[in-house]
C-alpha cells in the first residue's frame, strides 16, 4: 500500500507541475499558491476537522507553535512558491529533477553531520533516483516520418 501511495504521490505531483506550467503563464505565483492552499484546505477539512477540534491548544508549548509556523510557512508555502517561480523560468522536467533529488541531498547532509549511516538500500535508492532523473531529462531524437 505504501509503494502504491508513493506512486500516486509522484503521479499527482507530475500532473501538478504540468498543470501549473500552463497556469503560471497567466497568473502570478503568489496568486496560484493562495488558491492552491485555499482549495486544499476545503478538501482536507472533512478528513481532519474531528482531530483538529480535539487539540488542546493551551497545553502546547510556545516553541512548538514556532515549529508549526516554520513548517507551514517555509517548508510548505515558500517551497511551493519557489517551485512555481521555477516553473515560470524552467521546464517542468527541470523542476521535478530538483524535487526528486531532495532525498539524495538530505541523505548526504545526514551523513555529513553523522545522524545517519550508509547502507545498500540507500545506495540502491540513490541509483534508482539518478536513473529516473536520466530518463526524464534525456533528449529523445525525432524519428523521420
Amino acid at each position: 500500500m505504501g509503494n502504491f501511495l508513493v506512486f500516486v504521490n509522484a503521479t499527482s505531483y507530475g500532473l501538478y507541475l504540468v498543470i501549473s506550467k500552463n497556469l503560471i503563464a497567466k497568473y502570478h505565483p503568489i496568486t496560484l499558491v493562495k488558491w492552491l492552499y485555499l482549495l486544499g484546505l476545503l478538501f482536507i477539512i472533512p478528513f481532519g476537522y474531528g482531530e483538529f477540534t480535539e487539540i488542546i491548544w493551551q497545553e502546547i508549548p510556545t516553541n512548538i507553535y514556532w515549529n508549526i509556523g516554520y513548517v507551514i510557512v517555509f517548508t510548505s508555502c515558500i517551497t511551493y512558491l519557489f517551485n512555481l517561480y521555477g516553473l515560470s523560468k524552467l521546464k517542468p522536467t527541470t523542476v521535478s529533477v530538483f524535487t526528486y533529488l531532495q532525498p539524495v541531498i538530505a541523505t548526504i547532509y545526514a551523513l555529513i553531520i553523522g545522524s545517519d549511516s550508509l547502507n545498500y538500500i540507500k545506495i540502491g535508492a540513490t541509483l534508482l533516483i539518478f536513473c529516473g532523473v536520466y530518463l526524464v531529462t534525456r533528449q529523445v531524437e525525432n524519428s523521420p516520418k
